[in-house]
């Protein structure tokens, strides 16, 4: 079996009772095949959830996430401060690209779900099922939790760069399997969730797809996805929306809500497009 990454051979490989694939080369890590969840646009509708937390409602969702997508926000336009169009793909209900919006003049997003795409079309944003159907450029495109889910990321990545402009950055976030978490709870680590994620990234992994990709790195963190303002937004939307509409949380989904926020550790990079 090639790697996704770096075309290195891969070798045999477990994390607990789960059959993986690893690459001396670049450290990823890809699922066997025989995890691979059945194709069709049912499992997009259904069966995937990026964390096992339950949302009380969609709109609490939107809410609580405020301080985390103002903060991605701020990062990734200092890095490129001019610019006017921003994509994101695998933009869900578009709670993101709802707050972009108020900053950059033209966004647009990429989802498979139907729900989800025609959710996000109510609000106003031009959410479409495949980036075939776009057209123009892009100053900023995003993939927030999404290129683990990509079987052929070099592939995708080359689609990407169609449709960006010549300066164009590639924000991404992926859980990090090197962190230490990962380490210490193995096939246990809420993030490894082999039925969903492909290609399971290292920081050093991630840089090599880039960098042989056609981009360079201009930031990279490994870091949280949620910060202590998360998190008091959290319970502050939680008491808002119980209050105002009636909507509860079990105690099962809030205790998932803090395991998350103590195990889960992600890469977040910044890369710009060459040539």
């Amino acid at each position: 079996m090639t790697c996704p990454v770096c075309a290195a051979t891969l070798r045999p490989h477990r994390i607990g009772a789960m059959p993986m694939f690893a690459c001396d080369a670049c450290t990823v890590m890809v699922r066997d095949p025989s995890l691979a969840p059945p194709a069709g646009d049912a499992y997009y509708e259904d069966a995937y959830s990026l964390t096992h937390t339950v949302r009380a409602s969609t709109e609490m969702h939107r809410y609580f996430r405020y301080p985390e997508y103002q903060s991605l926000i701020a990062t990734v336009l200092r890095h490129q401060p001019n610019a006017s169009s921003w994509l994101d793909v695998g933009c869900d209900h578009g709670f993101f690209l709802d707050d972009v919006r108020r900053y950059i003049p033209r966004v647009a997003g990429v989802e498979l779900s139907a729900n989800a795409r025609a959710y996000a079309q109510r609000i106003g944003l031009d959410v479409v099922r495949d980036s075939s159907e776009l057209s123009g450029s892009f100053d900023v495109v995003s993939m927030w939790h999404v290129l683990e889910h990509i079987e052929a990321p070099k592939t995708m990545l080359r689609e990407l760069a169609r449709l960006m402009s010549a300066d164009a950055v590639l924000a991404i976030r992926v859980p990090d399997i090197a962190s230490t978490f990962a380490r210490l709870l193995g096939s246990r680590w809420i993030w490894f969730q082999p039925q969903h994620h492909a290609v399971h990234y290292t920081q050093r992994a991630l840089h090599t797809l880039l960098e042989t990709s056609g981009f360079s790195v201009l930031h990279s963190v490994r870091q949280r996805p949620n910060t202590s303002l998360t998190r008091a937004s959290y319970t502050l939307a939680r008491r808002v929306m119980r209050h105002a509409h009636g909507t509860t949380t079990s105690l099962r989904d809030r205790l998932a809500r803090t395991y998350q926020d103590i195990t889960g550790q992600e890469l977040f990079v910044i890369a710009r497009r060459r040539g």
